[in-house]
């Protein structure tokens, strides 16, 4: 099994994470929509759970990326950067569907504590 890019991994789960199923809006239903790219949700991500530090440095990877391709949103390239750490590292294929829309500035991020474990 080939080293494990966790960063990459967490950038999808934290992307993704906030969803409830209980809340009909978007956004503020949460879910993979490219909120971590706000520096408001990282200080919240960052302050809560000191091991996720990593998830900048995944931002700065993934960065090049959007900047070349910019149609690609956020939300896509992120839950993409997470399928394809997992693949690369020996885990299985996982089926994507892209087509996500990505919130457009901060106040559309979920509110602090909505992902699980906390």
């Amino acid at each position: 099994m080939r080293p494990f890019p966790l960063k990459q991994v967490r950038l999808g789960w934290h992307d993704a994470g906030t969803y409830n199923k209980n809340i009909e809006e978007w956004p503020l239903r949460g879910g993979a929509n490219g909120n971590l790219r706000f520096e408001i949700e990282l200080k919240q991500t960052l302050s809560s759970q000191s091991s996720f530090s990593g998830l900048v440095n995944a931002l700065k990877l993934v960065q090049p990326i959007k900047d070349k391709y910019s149609g690609v949103t956020y939300a896509d390239l992120f839950q993409l950067a997470s399928a394809t750490a997992m693949e690369e590292a020996g885990g299985p294929k996982f089926p994507m569907k892209y087509g996500r829309v990505d919130v457009s500035e901060p106040e559309q991020c979920p509110e602090e504590g909505r992902l699980p474990g906390k």
